[in-house]
């Protein structure tokens, strides 16, 4: 079987955008996981519970659908293993060791600029144009990020090694998702991110050796926290992130991502009762004012990627 797409089996964009919705609301809830998590696990534990889930996730897909096991070529397997090892042991390791060092609106901004490292890489590597509306929708998803990140606080010094992690872990993330754009055309949305995340859960566990103990404590709270976020939110959004790009540019998949930001907010309110700021919800509005601009045009980027899929574009 060719390792390439067909037409027929790629995603229309009404589905890819409802994709796209469903990773929102998981992710959306998956901030509120993550802080019921770490009241029994150190960010690094929490780290090695997802990235093994995920692993295990992607390897039962993949083994249960041979059909697509397709073969890597070649000038495509540093690509491949870095959308599955750079998105799941480096990205973790860097971000939830860098967090430690770092107050949580520093570590906001830091991640805030995610969307703009995608759109750079994405012109610079892949030769995408953005159009008016991509760029200003990037900026204000961008500036609403921010300015929900900053309303957090500035408690908690910033160590300079905190904020290099922090910003090398939004660098990866950027960097993994520009290196699934480029061949997510040709391999299947789960298997491509299967054999690095194998690898990334093999790294982090060996990482992690000494500390392993502290899961024979975990409640069982704590264990569906852990497999919730292994699964639907790591596995499962990573296949929707290079599923959606088949027919979506990734300047447009990682700006609407930062809905997640102000939805987050909200389930947190729900959950927590933790009440969002005026700052909160002014930058919240601003996302998702900046999410709609970025998806206006739809033909013009139809025919964009469209003409990239004609040409073969990888980057």
């Amino acid at each position: 079987m060719s390792s390439t797409h067909t037409p027929s089996n790629l995603p229309s964009r009404r589905a890819a955008f409802g994709l796209l919705a469903v990773s929102i609301g998981i992710g959306s809830v998956s901030f509120t996981l993550v802080k019921i998590a770490l009241e029994e696990l150190t960010p690094l534990g929490l780290a090695t519970g997802r990235v093994v889930v995920s692993a295990m996730v992607f390897t039962w897909v993949v083994m249960r659908s041979p059909w697509r096991r397709t073969p890597i070529e070649p000038q495509d397997r540093v690509r491949v293993l870095l959308c599955g090892f750079g998105g799941s042991a480096v990205f973790h390791l860097l971000f939830n060791w860098g967090q430690q060092y770092t107050s949580v609106a520093v570590s906001a901004v830091l991640m805030a600029t995610f969307p703009v490292l995608v759109a750079a890489g994405e012109v610079v590597f892949l030769r995408h144009r953005l159009r008016q509306g991509q760029v200003i929708g990037l900026l204000l998803t961008t500036i609403g990020c921010l300015a929900i990140g900053l309303s957090s606080g500035g408690d908690g010094r910033s160590t300079t090694a905190g904020m290099v992690a922090v910003g090398l872990a939004a660098a990866v993330w950027a960097a993994v998702t520009v290196a699934t754009r480029s061949v997510t055309d040709r391999y299947d949305a789960w298997w491509l991110n299967t054999p690095g995340t194998v690898l990334g859960a093999a790294f982090i566990l060996l990482v992690d050796v000494p500390h392993l103990h502290e899961f024979a404590a975990l409640s069982p709270k704590g264990w569906l926290a852990v497999i919730w976020l292994g699964s639907a939110s790591s596995a499962f959004i990573y296949y929707v992130m290079a599923r959606v790009m088949t027919v979506v540019s990734a300047t447009t998949t990682a700006s609407l991502g930062t809905v997640v930001t102000p939805t987050s907010v909200f389930v947190a309110w729900v959950v927590l009762g933790n009440a969002p700021t005026l700052t909160e919800v002014i930058g919240g509005a601003v996302v998702v004012a900046g999410a709609v601009m970025v998806t206006r045009r739809p033909t013009a980027e139809a025919a964009d990627v469209a003409g990239l899929a004609a040409t073969g574009s990888a980057g």
